[in-house]
């Protein structure tokens, strides 16, 4: 697991030693660097905004993991992203495949 943070209370002894004893790794941005995790923010923006599940009480864990995969992998991969210039994700996929797999083949 890997966690995203940034302020002292993250930084302090006691926090950095409760993630090693869960195996938890700790991400901290440097100082002032505001564009590093802008696309995991850009995500959960949009997952905010448009999953329809967050209108309506959540049952169970297990349904609001069917939920969300249902909207990651149904519409979330499949929406066209300004970061991997227009491209879906599975789109922008299989371009990198395939582009890998000329050179690998030397062509």
């Amino acid at each position: 697991m890997c966690v995203w943070l940034r302020g002292s209370q993250y930084t302090s002894k006691e926090f950095q030693n409760h993630l090693v004893e869960k195996k938890i790794t700790c991400s901290i941005s440097d100082k002032d660097n505001y564009w590093d995790n802008s696309i995991v923010e850009s995500f959960f923006a949009t997952l905010k905004d448009e999953l329809e599940i967050l209108d309506r009480p959540i049952r169970n864990p297990e349904q609001l993991l069917c939920d969300l995969l249902e909207w990651i992998e149904g519409y979330f991969n499949r929406k066209r992203h300004a970061a991997i210039g227009y491209y879906t994700q599975i789109a922008f996929e299989d371009r990198h495949a395939q582009r890998a797999k000329l050179i690998f083949l030397g062509a």
